[in-house]
Formats: structure tokens, sequence, C-alpha cells
């Protein structure tokens, strides 16, 4: 059961973690070299919408690792995978409050300068949830080990 656990952990962060960083370095720059106007737009709001759920279905599965393990670096984890968790409902608004604006039929005609606010805050929400997430991993790693050493 522990290695199942474990397995879920690592699979649940490389699509969810993975992909973020995948998508933030790779796909965004070829959208922003290959696609113009609104299909841009479009593309980013649907791939959020998964990246979304996908952390959530993550963050369950890290929950439940967090309460199986070792008592090593658990109140550690707790705070990462808090750091991780809390902001989804957060970024969850942001992504709703920003496809609200962007399905506006003026929103492309009327300038889009106030939406970069909206789109700031995601991507730093996004980032604090990023290092939450590999601070997540490391603490993992020291807390299996341990684990292991005692069995």
């Amino acid at each position: 059961m522990k290695t199942l656990r474990r397995f879920l952990v690592i699979v649940a962060l490389m699509f969810w973690q993975g992909g973020f960083m995948f998508y933030g370095a790779v796909v965004v720059p070829i959208v922003r070299e290959k696609v113009v106007g609104k299909e841009r737009g479009e593309i980013t709001r649907d791939v959020t919408t998964w990246m979304n759920l996908a952390g959530t279905v993550a963050t369950l599965a890290m929950f439940v690792d967090v309460w199986a393990a070792g008592q090593t670096n658990r109140r550690w984890r707790i705070l990462a995978w808090l750091g991780m968790a809390l902001p989804l409902p957060l970024l969850v608004w942001l992504h709703g409050e920003m496809s609200r604006q962007m399905s506006d039929p003026t929103f492309y005609q009327m300038g889009i300068q106030p939406f970069f606010s909206w789109h700031r805050a995601y991507l730093l929400t996004n980032t604090f949830q990023w290092l939450a997430g590999m601070a997540f991993v490391a603490l993992s790693l020291r807390t299996w080990r341990a684990e292991d050493s005692v069995n």
C-alpha cells in the first residue's frame, strides 16, 4: 500500500507540476509565436481549466500521503501542502473572472490592459503554488527515506 500511495503522489505531481512547467516553458512561447488574437486566450483558458482540475486531484493524493506517512517533516509537509491546496480556490475564481472578461465582445477592441492585473495575480499565485510543490517534493523524499529506514 505504501508503494501505491507514493506512486500515486509522484504521478499526480508529475502530471500537474510537470504539465505546468512544460506549458509555461514550451507551449506558451509557441502559442505566442504562432497564434494571434482571440484563439490565443481560448487555448490558455482551456488548458488552465485542466491544470486547475489536475491540481485538485493531485492535492487530494498528496493529502492522503501526508497523513499516512511517518511523522518526519509532517508539519513542514502540511505547510507545503497548504501552499498548494489553498491557492486552488483563488486560482479557480481568478480563472473564472478572466474568462468572463475575455467573453465580453468588446474585450479585444477596448484594450486588454485591465486584464493584465488579473493575469499577473494568477501567475504569481501559480508561482507560489509551484514553489510549495517543489518544497513538498523535497520534504516527501526525506519523509519516505525516514519511513523506509524504520521498517
